[in-house]
């Protein structure tokens, strides 16, 4: 049974199909059809906040008495200390009705099955069971995976609010990243507006240290452009590269080996920014994926 839950989003559609994959009827949420109703309920700069905040990526949720950052993340199946970073909260804060919150929400899962995966692993990687991998697929023998299968992912039904990170399937291409930066996501992957936002905004401030999210060499480090500012590319060596960008000062140079979570830059506004914070990227060959399907769970601060 599921707490009753107040959503608010651009597409009615989509927040009806999202409230149905949690478990529940799509009528039991209370869903504000057009984002501009949200407009009434809070001051000018704030509706201009959240609106730019909800894209395919993020939903925007209303506290009700009682609500937790703890208890909305176990309701919605996601990570509280995600959702209380990309909120600038602390998990503990305390929330008062009507608030609104921007909630991190992922539309689909997939995954390409490789040579030497086996069902068992995928399910164990991403947290699943191998029946409700072969339910979301119509899979009937689980011994039967071929190599190419795009798999359709099912949100994990009992997922914890502390799960940990991904954990890879061996000898596949599954993989995982650490987290570059600990901060508010102001930003997320997809459409903003007219242009696509290729990476995630993590708000810090300026000076805070940028971690490398993998081991790897610098690609280049440099005034990348008028938009990024100075940036920092770091090739992972397996068709994964990693973008940092806006920063205030770059602490490598091209050619130099990286550990993960070594100090490579800090954050600034170099560049197109409105403020500090981190433009985040991750290529897979030549095309941009979603970090947070890559990003473990968001560490304490």
């Amino acid at each position: 049974m599921f707490l009753r839950r107040t959503v608010v989003g651009v597409s009615v559609v989509l927040l009806a199909l999202f409230a149905a994959s949690l478990g529940g009827p799509a009528a039991q949420a209370a869903v504000v059809e057009d984002l501009q109703q949200v407009a009434a309920a809070v001051a000018p700069a704030e509706y201009a906040e959240l609106a730019a905040r909800v894209n395919s990526f993020t939903r925007l949720y209303q506290v009700e008495e009682g609500d937790t950052i703890t208890g909305i993340a176990r309701n919605f199946r996601i990570n509280r200390e995600l959702l209380a970073a990309m909120n600038d909260l602390e998990v503990e804060a305390v929330l008062s009705p009507g608030q609104f919150l921007v909630l991190p929400y992922e539309p689909e899962r997939t995954y390409e099955v490789v040579q030497g995966d086996t069902l068992w692993e995928v399910a164990r990687a991403f947290g699943l069971s191998v029946a409700e991998i072969m339910a979301a697929n119509g899979i009937t023998n689980p011994r039967t995976l071929q190599v190419g299968t795009v798999l359709t992912l099912p949100e994990d039904p009992v997922r914890r609010e502390d799960k940990a990170v991904m954990r890879p399937v061996s000898r596949s291409r599954l993989t995982s990243f650490l987290w570059p930066l600990i901060g508010a996501i102001t930003s997320g992957f997809g459409w903003r507006n007219q242009e696509f936002h290729h990476g995630l905004d993590i708000a810090a401030e300026e000076g805070a240290t940028i971690r490398a999210a993998r081991e790897g060499t610098v690609a280049f480090s440099g005034w990348r452009n008028g938009i990024y500012g100075r940036t920092v590319i770091l090739d992972h060596g397996d068709g994964y590269r990693t973008v940092y960008a806006h920063n205030r000062d770059n602490l490598v140079t091209a050619g130099e080996f990286v550990d993960a979570g070594e100090a490579i830059a800090l954050v600034g506004s170099s560049g197109r920014a409105t403020g500090p914070h981190l433009h985040f990227e991750i290529w897979k060959q030549d095309q941009t994926v979603n970090p947070l399907r890559l990003l473990g769970g968001m560490p304490d601060k």
